[in-house]
């Protein structure tokens, strides 16, 4: 065993990256260093702005729009409000235009029925026929002996159902 000890085996490792002779040597060369990055803060400030502006922009525009529907409701209510007024005018000025009431307004005023009008020629200045003069236009009658039913007939109300003549062609 002592001989076994005496010789030792020497073992060969292969080379990690064994490089043939007829590969070049790679040539080295000094190169400047990098430039350092340039602060973020620059782009940080950018990018901060814009969210900004966007921000107040769509403030600006939600108040624009808040404002735009305030003003849409108050001139609806406005022209609503209007409507129904001129509604009411209409229906004011229909009853006051018809024949009783400008003949009770007539009366008030104290105008007269005409029994003999008289007409007037422009052209010749005279009185083509009737009476003539202030006192014979004088009525007869006193405004107060005169019934307002046979002054003035009466008017038709809307309301009130209307008999249909025809055309005479609808039972054939």
């Amino acid at each position: 065993m002592a001989s076994t000890s005496a010789v030792r085996s020497v073992a060969v490792r292969p080379l990690r990256n064994p490089r043939p002779a007829s590969w070049p040597t790679p040539r080295l060369t000094v190169l400047a260093a990098p430039k350092a990055a340039g602060s973020a803060l620059p782009f940080t400030l950018l990018c901060t702005a814009i969210v900004v502006a966007t921000l107040a922009a769509l403030l600006y525009l939600n108040i624009q729009m808040s404002d735009t529907s305030y003003e849409i409701n108050r001139l609806q209510i406005q022209s609503q409000r209007l409507t129904e007024e001129q509604q009411s005018l209409a229906a004011t000025n229909e009853r006051l235009g018809t024949p009783q009431e400008l003949e009770r307004q007539a009366r008030e005023l104290g105008m007269v029925p005409v029994s003999d009008p008289a007409y007037i020629d422009l052209d010749t200045r005279t009185v083509l026929s009737g009476t003539v003069g202030a006192e014979a236009a004088a009525p007869a009658v006193q405004l107060a002996e005169v019934p307002a039913e046979q002054a003035v007939p009466p008017a038709q109300i809307y309301d009130q159902p209307q008999v249909y003549h025809g055309m005479g062609n609808e039972g054939a």
